[in-house]
């Protein structure tokens, strides 16, 4: 007898001590060991329940054993009756008070009003890997978590899920996802998805009006001049611009001002790629009146040969007199940091851009610019009032390093000329505003946007921001952002300081003390 209630208890003891290898094996989620562990661990409790069965009844019978159940149980009731009210609040009642001086934690007045007129589901989903690799994208997940969270919060309509980029690779696939950080807003009722890749209130709010409208938007590429083609797969080809365009659910179409006396009344904006004929009186005729009643214009001009006369000097005449100046030239940087190892100094590579709506949401920027013309803003003498910004400047390196060649065909042979060259700093692309809502983008280059450089470069998004900034579709709504004002603590002074210890060090444990010491006196 005595020797089985020795075993039982070895048994009692194996059960305890397997538990640690047991957790460790779950923890290591190593199937073999797990499942080695926890057939000793069920076979030393059954041996140890057989061989003390006996203490084990008279364990459950005893007094301090019933009064452990009751305790259990009404504990357990306690226990279920929070979870129990905390799910109806939560289901009911979810609302959330935000303290904060900014209201970090509150959507916008406009936001919440757009929210309130949706009348059909909208997915939401976020592709984000579970293990950020930098603190940038950590940063960008946890604040996506916590503003779609709002969103969902607002209306029922919305639902978001977040997809992990590396193991669901299939998911990754069907969206055609390129960078970690994106976000779809699909509705499978219009059939309509918005790429997200920027984690914004503006941009997710005005992610949700684009599906959900009904207006089109149509982007138009001239035609006949020898422009890049959107039906053109090679390199130099813009087939890639126009498939994402179309992912931006704008409706894109070619347009021949010959056969057509004017720009299409539906014309959201105009994308003029490389013209390498001249455009006819007629045509830019029509080209300027479409600008004068509120038009939207691209405009991208490759250099020139130099033995010839400028081919797009009608467009060019035509951009003078909104206050941009396009130069006859190509731009040439000496600085090995700032042109790419493969064009050699006729490529400039741009990282630093100008604050803009085009730019500033940038995830990469690095844009390259092959054989770029210089563009400048020039609005002296001009009777419009516009606004003419620069978008892409290089350094402001001497003229010797960086300038415009407009003699040597060849940048191995070119030399600056203060008579003949552009002198620096060199501006490569600008943006224009006019009082009447015109707006107008001019790049000296138009290979940035083409195959080659759509998505291996920031290239593919600084087109789609400059066309979203041209049909207005960064402006669908606008929400000011947050100000995050510093709230620093005031420094203590010394008496304050003397103060606390004083509190912390004596005061309290003084205090403690009488207590305990009363509770002494009385129980004595």
């Amino acid at each position: 007898m005595m020797m089985k209630r020795q075993i039982g208890t070895l048994c009692g003891f194996f059960v305890i001590s397997l538990l640690f290898p047991l957790l460790a094996s779950l923890l290591l989620r190593n199937t073999l060991l797990i499942w080695i562990f926890l057939i000793l661990e069920v076979g030393s409790l059954c041996a140890f329940c057989i061989l003390r069965f006996q203490d084990l009844v008279l364990l459950l019978q005893s007094r301090q054993t019933r009064y452990g159940t009751n305790v259990a149980i009404s504990v357990l009731s306690v226990v279920g009756l929070a979870i129990f009210t905390n799910l109806i609040v939560l289901k009911r009642f979810d609302h959330v008070i935000d303290l904060t001086g900014e209201k970090w934690y509150t959507l916008s007045t406009q936001t919440q009003k757009v929210i309130r007129q949706l009348n059909q589901p909208v997915e939401v989903k976020a592709f984000f890997s579970q293990n950020p690799s930098s603190e940038r994208e950590k940063r960008d997940y946890d604040r996506a978590k916590e503003l779609l969270k709002m969103y969902q919060r607002a209306s029922d309509k919305i639902n978001v899920s977040f997809i992990d980029t590396f193991t669901e690779v299939q998911t990754v696939e069907k969206y055609e996802i390129r960078n970690n950080g994106t976000l779809v807003f699909e509705s499978k009722e219009k059939q309509k998805r918005e790429f997200v890749s920027t984690v914004d209130e503006q941009k997710f709010t005005s992610a949700l009006l684009k599906i959900t409208r009904d207006i089109e938007q149509r982007v138009y590429f001239l035609v006949g001049h020898g422009e890049r083609s959107t039906d053109d797969f090679s390199i130099n080809g813009y087939n890639q611009a126009k498939e994402e365009l179309e992912k931006q659910n704008y409706v894109v179409y070619d347009l021949s001002l010959t056969s057509q006396r004017r720009v299409p009344p539906d014309c959201s904006a105009l994308i003029i790629a490389a013209p390498k004929r001249p455009l006819s009186e007629n045509e830019l005729g029509s080209i300027e009146r479409y600008m004068n009643r509120s038009g939207k214009i691209m405009v991208m001009l490759d250099p020139t040969s130099f033995e010839q006369s400028d081919q797009s000097q009608g467009l060019i005449d035509l951009l003078a007199r909104w206050g941009v100046q396009v130069s006859n030239d190509y731009v040439v940087i000496l600085d090995r940091r700032f042109f790419s190892a493969f064009g050699g100094p006729a490529t400039p590579v741009l990282m630093n851009f100008d604050f803009h709506p085009i730019t500033q949401h940038l995830v990469r920027p690095t844009v390259v610019f092959q054989l770029t013309r210089s563009v400048f803003a020039n609005t002296e003498g001009l009777k419009k009032r516009i606004s003419v910004q620069p978008l892409a400047k290089l350094p402001d390196f001497d003229s010797s390093i960086c300038w415009g060649e407009t003699e040597q065909s060849s940048w191995q042979k070119a030399k600056y000329d203060q008579a003949q060259d552009t002198a620096g700093p060199i501006s490569i692309a600008v943006a224009v505003e006019s009082e009447a809502n015109s707006r107008i983008v001019v790049v000296g280059d138009a290979d940035f946007a083409s195959n080659q450089f759509f998505s291996s470069t920031s290239g593919g998004e600084f087109f789609l921001g400059s066309t979203g900034w041209l049909t207005m579709e960064g402006d669908l709504i606008s929400i000011r952002p947050i100000d995050p004002r510093s709230r620093s603590l005031r420094n203590i002074t010394a008496r304050e300081q003397i103060m606390i210890q004083l509190v912390a060090v004596f005061l309290i444990p003084f205090l403690i003390s009488i207590v305990g010491f009363a509770v002494w006196w009385k129980r004595r």
